[in-house]
């Protein structure tokens, strides 16, 4: 959940705080995929919401360990591609709104989803959910099955982060800064920043639904009232503890939430046998926490990152026409696309200040924008003529 927050807000700048949502569509898919497919097999014609039934999964996943290791590869897969097809439906949004408007909007669509799904019955057995959806490795008994199961999360975990971090590091993440930094510049250069807003909540979307099958099988139960919008800020909290567009700081901030998450809980000390006598309920301790951690995290990095101070140009005035203005622009941009830093923060600064400029020069034939050309218009409106660059 973290890597996919921090590959959508972090690379690409898009706040999507609707992420339970999309965890929640692979729970979804998990506890409907087997409560029909174990139905199927064993013939149970029964309500698939009772005790009754999610027992019959249980002892059906336990006598055929084959068939329940299939259910959940397909499971993966299915849910992957679930979770990818409801990030394109979120993008729609993302390229009509910026900023705080998006991330509301995205937050309304998870509760919205939540709702939907506890009233309606047939997708997850509505206020009563969907139990008995087995550990894949309950065949081993309940301690090694568990912590087979955990292994499998650890290597999935491991494959999703050598995935973004290859990602991110492609030309294909350099044009996710881009779109972060400056959308208007990316549109110029020709990088298409609606196409890759849907590509990248796609794939963020894609494996925030595989979290939420590895969810449904761990805690074996899939209850709509589970996914609240707490679990979005718990995994924001995450990324800003351990840096947005950082990958292994994602990884440390999900350590060192998930390690608070569970020291402020009363059932922690229950099963370590220790009474905690404190004068409040231990639970708000952990929302204290996160309130003060991110706040000195940001505090430590702004006083301490060498890439705090930023590298600011003049105001550019342009006592030239739109024509010349487009051939300098050009030529500044096959300079950035060579390679040159300074070239690419030129160009930024550079569009910026001729946004007004750039949209009067759709009806400009290419056969004006020659120097000469250039040059004889300078000299009709009294100007000196000159080479530009």
């Amino acid at each position: 959940m973290a890597l996919s927050f921090n590959l959508e807000y972090g690379y690409t700048g898009q706040p999507n705080l609707g992420k339970v949502f999309f965890l929640s569509i692979g729970a979804y898919v998990a506890g409907a995929v087997v409560a029909h497919t174990i139905a199927a097999l064993t013939g149970y014609g029964e309500d698939l919401f009772t005790a009754r039934a999610a027992n019959a999964r249980l002892l059906y996943a336990a006598a055929n360990p084959g068939a329940i290791l299939g259910l959940f590869a397909v499971i993966l897969v299915l849910a992957t591609l679930a979770g990818a097809a409801f990030g394109v439906l979120a993008s729609y949004p993302a390229l009509r709104l910026r900023g705080d408007f998006l991330a509301i909007v995205l937050i309304a669509v998870g509760e919205v989803g939540r709702v939907f799904v506890r009233t309606y019955q047939p997708i997850a057995g509505g206020n009563i959910g969907t139990g008995g959806v087995p550990n894949p490795f309950v065949f081993l008994g309940d301690r090694t099955g568990r912590v087979a199961f955990s292994l499998v999360a650890l290597a999935l975990a491991l494959v999703v982060f050598l995935l973004v971090q290859r990602l991110s590091n492609t030309p294909f993440g350099r044009v996710l800064k881009s779109v972060r930094d400056d959308e208007l510049v990316s549109n110029v250069l020709g990088k298409r920043a609606p196409q890759v807003k849907a590509l990248v909540l796609a794939v963020g979307s894609g494996i925030a639904a595989i979290a939420g099958v590895l969810w449904a099988f761990w805690y074996q139960t899939v209850a709509a009232d589970d996914f609240v919008p707490q679990t979005t800020f718990l995994v924001v909290a995450m990324v800003l503890l351990g840096g947005a567009a950082n990958h292994r700081g994602a990884l440390v901030g999900a350590i060192a939430m998930t390690v608070m998450d569970h020291v402020t809980r009363p059932s922690f000390y229950a099963i370590l046998g220790l009474e905690v006598r404190i004068p409040f309920d231990i639970n708000y301790l952990r929302y204290i926490l996160i309130g003060l951690l991110n706040p000195a995290q940001q505090t430590v990095y702004i006083s301490f990152s060498p890439h705090t101070l930023k590298i600011r140009y003049p105001p550019v005035t342009l006592p030239i026409g739109p024509h010349e203005v487009l051939l300098r622009f050009r030529r500044v941009a096959v300079k950035a696309q060579r390679g040159s830093t300074r070239g690419t923060h030129f160009v930024v600064h550079f569009a910026r200040a001729t946004r007004n400029a750039l949209p009067t020069l759709g009806s400009i034939g290419s056969h004006e924008l020659t120097p000469a050309a250039l040059d004889s218009r300078r000299v009709e409106h009294g100007l000196e003529p000159h080479r530009l660059l």
